[in-house]
């Protein structure tokens, strides 16, 4: 198992099979900056799935209660990857990423005074990367709390989603669409 000073020489070396692989959860200010940057419509940025497409058991709060049953709201993939993903390999929305892409590869622990007690790779595809780089502990607490706080915002929307689709059940009326969940996160217009 490598250390937590090898983990911190992790370097990118581009090969893009991070944007392949793996399905990423988003949050409403994921698709909000993404929308903003690209003009595209949430609805063509996202897609939801169940939990039977990832592996999400230990994060029950980020399914939202659709018509079709529990879903989690995804990057959509085209033509074998992210939808942003350029024909070089690169992120074509780099600056308005989502903070699951930002943080990643990284799984990060701290201590209460902020410094790292343990670092994980995420292996969720076969990334290629080298040993020879830098990353700043400071940097990745930062990003790792800028990341917790936004799903624990988005958490906070999805168990209020759901109280309302509870309750249109109970009432006799079936459970709202993705669109009218995306309309609920002021997502659309």
């Amino acid at each position: 198992m490598a250390s937590v000073s090898e983990l911190l020489k992790f370097r990118c070396t581009g090969c893009g099979n991070c944007c392949k692989d793996p399905l990423l959860p988003l949050t409403d200010a994921d698709v909000r900056r993404i929308s903003e940057r690209t003009g595209d419509d949430p609805v063509d940025i996202v897609r939801f799935i169940d939990r039977n497409a990832i592996d999400m058991d230990d994060e029950p709060e980020s399914f939202a209660l659709l018509r079709q049953g529990k879903r989690v709201m995804i990057l959509r993939h085209e033509g074998g990857g992210c939808r942003y993903l350029g024909d070089d390999d690169r992120c074509s929305i780099y600056g308005a990423r989502p903070l699951g892409c930002r943080i990643f590869p990284f799984d990060p622990r701290f201590d209460k005074k902020g410094k790292i007690t343990r670092l994980k790779l995420i292996q969720a595809t076969d990334c290629l990367y080298e040993l020879d780089g830098e990353n700043d502990p400071d940097q990745i607490r930062k990003l790792h709390e800028r990341y917790e706080a936004a799903n624990a915002a988005y958490q906070e929307k999805v168990a209020a989603w759901n109280q309302q689709q509870k309750a249109r059940k109970r009432s006799g009326r079936a459970a709202q669409t993705a669109r009218d969940y995306l309309a609920f996160l002021g997502l659309l217009a």
